[in-house]
């Protein structure tokens, strides 16, 4: 069925997304670290080219964790008992999230280590001193 007004696809882009964060527990854990690991971009004042990498990276584990519900819900249509290639298609989805999740890590580590690193030592100095 094809929307006639734009407006309709946003909106039902929209439901998609709201009814994956309401009903997928992994979607909401992405969701909250995206938004934690932004604000920690903000506190940090990551450069430009920083932010922007991040903000690509959150985006590819998010859009994984909706393309992989929206694989799952398809083949729970088609296939209604066990079938061990319903289970392979799942599993790979479920791979590309893992594997974009992973991924996500490293940037993580390679624009935050050092940075958090240099908070720690300027935390535990303060203590120690004091």
């Amino acid at each position: 069925m094809k929307n006639k007004r734009i407006a309709d696809s946003f909106k039902n882009a929209i439901n998609g997304i709201v009814y994956a964060v309401r009903n997928e527990r992994n979607l909401k854990i992405h969701m909250t670290a995206g938004i934690c690991v932004m604000l920690l971009g903000l506190y940090y004042r990551i450069e430009k080219t920083e932010f922007l990498i991040l903000c690509i990276t959150v985006a590819l584990v998010i859009v994984c964790e909706l393309l992989n519900t929206g694989i799952e819900a398809l083949v729970d249509i088609i296939v209604d008992v066990y079938h061990p290639k319903a289970k392979i298609i799942k599993d790979v989805a479920a791979g590309a999230v893992l594997l974009s999740a992973v991924m996500s890590l490293v940037v993580g580590y390679v624009i935050f280590f050092n940075r958090v690193i240099e908070d720690v030592k300027a935390l535990i100095e303060r203590v120690i001193l004091h």
